[in-house]
């Protein structure tokens, strides 16, 4: 029985390393995925786990296989699960999906501070690092950003709200980098750092803390000052 078990495992392992690849920007929406071959060797792993993964993942509607050509990240790399109506002139607007990303956020942060386990914080505070690493690389500090409040969702462990925040990360990724290019903009302007940077370290102290209440105010602070940075205040 373990025997059997194990590939399963493995497979599910390999569906969200490649999930949250995708949830980082790392493969963009109708990306092709490489090859079976070229996954299992990065994986470590045989074809048929590889095969596995993608099948999960086309469950979830986060891929789908185009015959003889391969693997692609679907155009909704959110999932099925995670879809809007669209409005009569063609939306969701970015304000709209903003406000989206207020709710969700604000609430996973305020969990992540009651739930989180050492190890959440050790891949929260990784991905605030190699946002810093990536800050003057925009599509590589977007990715990053994106990793961050993955990682943040991953902690309130409710796998809904990380769906919700991957969907919405997606939408707005062309918005993050722009909001990159502004504040590096500024920052070089008046000759002061990144707001951004300032704003995400009290997020991650609230969050080690423990301290709920004060993890949702640092999120609703950078919510707010990311809206003013990308246009939307």
């Amino acid at each position: 029985m373990n025997r059997l078990s194990r590939p399963a495992s493995l497979a599910s392992r390999i569906a969200q390393a490649l999930r949250d690849d995708i949830a980082a920007g790392r493969f963009a929406a109708g990306a092709r995925l490489p090859a079976e071959a070229t996954l299992a060797e990065t994986f470590d792993v045989s074809r048929p786990i590889v095969r596995e993964a993608i099948a999960l993942l086309k469950a979830d509607g986060i891929l789908v296989t185009r015959k003889g050509s391969g693997a692609y990240v679907s155009e909704t790399p959110g999932g099925q699960v995670w879809r809007v109506a669209s409005a009569p002139d063609g939306g969701p607007t970015l304000v709209q999906l903003f406000e989206l990303r207020r709710v969700v956020e604000t609430a996973c942060a305020e969990m992540a501070a009651a739930r989180r386990t050492d190890a959440d914080l050790v891949a929260i505070r990784a991905a605030l690092a190699t946002m810093k690493t990536h800050a003057t690389d925009f599509p590589s500090a977007a990715a990053a950003d994106i990793a961050f409040h993955h990682a943040i969702a991953q902690a309130a462990h409710n796998p809904c709200f990380t769906g919700l925040t991957d969907f919405v990360s997606q939408q707005l990724l062309v918005a993050r980098q722009h909001a990159w290019e502004n504040s590096a903009r500024l920052g070089a302007l008046h000759g002061t750092p990144r707001a951004a940077d300032a704003e995400h370290a009290a997020l991650v102290e609230a969050i080690a803390a423990g301290d709920p209440s004060a993890a949702r105010a640092a999120a609703t602070a950078h919510l707010s000052a990311a809206a003013a940075r990308m246009g939307l205040d």
